[in-house]
């Protein structure tokens, strides 16, 4: 084997070091959800256990080299030739030594579904502070007995403690809680929903409104109550036509004022319409807070919640200057992988979410964004990419890789991998973000080999069956464990 030059091994050491962290994580998080399982669950939660973690560094004096990539293929062959699959590209890393060791047309864009939520979530946590909250306030109206609840841009919002969808969500009860001390008796008549912090259209021109009722999206508000949602004890509970006016009638019925009009104006209110918004902390009747973002970035990365990932792309549109739309957020998105080292030339998105079937990524884009997560070396031949540029942005990026569902024991994993599956043996191992549309499958994350070698992978799979693709993804990934 050659030897590694000092840069590289430095580089070998920066990867490792942040990614064990995150194996870890995947160990832990198989043995705790796997608990309360069925006999599937407890075999993945064997298999988790025995994953080496320690192993993942290479003793010294052992072969750092990357796996074989002949070896690699064979064993990718027969499943990646799977009929299932349709049109299929990938890309896999090694990650200590960053080294691509399988691919299939992997610069080819295709549409990517749910796997889109990895360029958001990569974005937000390179652009945002991980404790990073939104506020949704109430303020006094202009006129008698008006309120005017401001929404900052959360849709976590539960009507009270533990009846919402969502982890550590703000509720409505509290607000309406400081709300009522502040007035001090004072009647409610009407109650005011300053939308205004979203710009342009509120329901993205290439989502279908059949998914609505399907409990996929809903309009964007400004303020929204479990992300839209009509039953908030389900994911895919339909949604409603009305996120941001449902947030006024809550606080309305939490205030006592259950016949107070509620409205929802799309134009500023208030001391914003005036232009005058400094005092408006001190001036604000109540204010609550969502969970950091680093919550709400694992509860969007676990339940695939379209609404969430929406609402984070403004938070980064916002905090890089650009308009509150869904171009703007999408523009930003691009524009922070670009500048972390991801090729996006050929990348176009039309939503943060995934939800649009005009969305085009790569599987060497959705890889790179993994690998970069995992602290992976990058090529030798960019001269611009120091090694504590790679250390710092695994450490940004190591909640990502924590936010993705296990193999076999929750989230969107939760009944994938198996007995009988064909993929079983990679249950508690493979972490993955999924992604489904109409003849759309995606699956992109980490698996741990029988050697201990820590991979990235990402699979795309348009012109497929669900079902039918969605098995084949997990057969196609499980074979990486024996590389």
């Amino acid at each position: 084997m050659p030897e590694m030059s000092t840069n590289s091994s430095r580089r070998w050491l920066y990867g490792i070091g942040a990614f064990v962290v995150a194996v870890i994580v995947i160990v832990a998080a198989a043995l705790v959800v796997n608990r309360s399982s069925g006999s599937d669950i407890e075999a993945a939660e064997e298999i988790a256990a025995a994953s080496p973690v320690v192993g993942a560094v290479p003793a010294e004096g052992a072969d750092n080299s990357a796996p074989d990539t002949e070896a690699v293929a064979s064993a990718l062959a027969g499943p990646a030739a799977d009929g299932a699959l349709g049109q299929v590209t990938g890309h896999v890393t090694d990650v200590a030594t960053g080294e691509e060791i399988w691919s299939a047309n992997p610069d080819r864009t295709l549409v990517p579904a749910s796997a889109t939520k990895l360029t958001t979530a990569t974005a937000a946590l390179l652009t945002l502070p991980v404790d990073d909250r939104v506020e949704t306030s109430v303020l006094a109206g202009d006129e008698p007995g008006q309120l005017i609840l401001r929404g900052g841009g959360d849709v976590t919002l539960q009507r009270s403690k533990d009846s919402g969808f969502f982890t550590d969500a703000p509720t409505i009860e509290d607000l309406a809680g400081q709300v009522t001390e502040a007035l001090g008796g004072q009647p409610v008549t009407s109650v005011v929903v300053d939308n205004s912090v979203r710009e342009g259209d509120l329901f993205n021109s290439t989502w279908s409104t059949d998914d609505i009722g399907a409990g996929n999206v809903a309009p964007l508000g400004a303020v929204m109550l479990d992300a839209g949602r009509t039953d908030p004890t389900e994911n895919y509970s339909p949604r409603s036509n009305t996120p941001a006016a449902d947030a006024g009638h809550a606080l309305a019925d939490a205030l006592g004022a259950p016949d107070a009009s509620v409205s929802v104006s799309e134009d500023p209110v208030g001391s914003e319409a005036d232009g005058d918004s400094g005092d408006e902390a001190a001036d604000a009747l109540g204010t609550v807070y969502s969970a950091p973002l680093g919550t709400r970035l694992r509860d969007m990365m676990l339940h695939s919640d379209n609404l969430l990932a929406e609402a984070v792309g403004r938070e980064v549109a916002a905090a890089r200057d650009k308009p509150a739309t869904f171009s703007g957020a999408t523009d930003a998105i691009l524009e922070t992988l670009g500048e972390a080292g991801i090729d996006v030339d050929k990348a176009v998105l039309k939503d943060c979410s995934g939800m649009s079937e005009d969305n085009r990524l790569s599987a060497r884009i959705l890889d790179g964004v993994l690998a970069l997560a995992a602290g992976s070396p990058v090529s030798d031949d960019v001269d611009d990419v120091e090694d504590d540029d790679i250390a710092d942005r695994a450490a940004e990026l190591r909640l990502l890789l924590d936010a993705l569902p296990v193999a076999a024991a929750d989230g969107t994993l939760s009944d994938r991998y198996l007995s009988g599956s064909g993929a079983e043996s990679a249950a508690g191992r493979v972490r993955a973000k999924t992604g489904t549309l109409d003849g759309v499958n995606a699956l992109a994350g980490t698996l741990t080999t029988d050697s201990g070698r820590v991979l990235t992978f990402a699979f795309l799979s348009n012109g497929s069956d669900q079902d039918a693709g969605r098995a084949a993804l997990d057969r196609l990934a499980a074979a990486l464990r024996k590389v």
